[in-house]
């Protein structure tokens, strides 16, 4: 019994210091003009990576709400937003030393854009099932109709002779 007990102390400190330090890290990540630099808030690349992911999944659920199937205009756009927004946050918003951190300007970029596509590329598919088995019923008979004219072909070759 003793044992449990300070296993449930030890996982009750270990929750109450995350939500402390996320606590922190939001009160930071919050503060107007604060100029943080890496050796004051080295928590702002995940800070910024989450941002990111963030700001992606809200635009890949734009994107496939509003249907949109100009996939390079889309994603283009989708890219432009996910980099350049942050940084109006930790330039324009924080005031932040960026020279200070090692690759602040795009970390977590393809994070964010991966989850855009993930999801609108989702939502695409589910917006679009029809369309999708009927490729589906192509691609099919396509293959069987393939397999059947390469069964068809091999029949009359001649096996086991090694004349040319």
């Amino acid at each position: 019994p003793s044992q449990n007990i300070s296993l449930c102390t030890i996982v009750y400190n270990k929750i109450n210091t995350l939500a402390m330090t996320t606590s922190s890290v939001l009160q930071k990540a919050c503060k107007f003009g604060s100029k943080p630099d890496a050796s004051t808030f080295p928590e702002l690349l995940t800070v910024v990576t989450w941002l990111r992911i963030i700001i992606g999944a809200i635009y890949g659920v734009s994107l496939g709400i509003r249907n949109e199937n100009r996939g390079l205009v889309g994603a283009t756009l989708g890219l432009n937003v996910i980099a350049f927004a942050p940084m109006l946050y930790f330039n324009g918003y924080l005031m932040a030393y960026v020279d200070s951190y090692k690759n602040l300007r795009f970390v977590g970029v393809v994070n964010g854009l991966a989850i855009m596509l993930l999801i609108w590329i989702t939502f695409f598919t589910y917006a679009h099932s029809e369309e999708e088995m009927s490729m589906q019923k192509v691609l099919s008979d396509a293959m069987i109709s393939s397999s059947e004219a390469t069964e068809s072909s091999t029949e009359g070759a001649t096996v086991g002779t090694d004349e040319f």
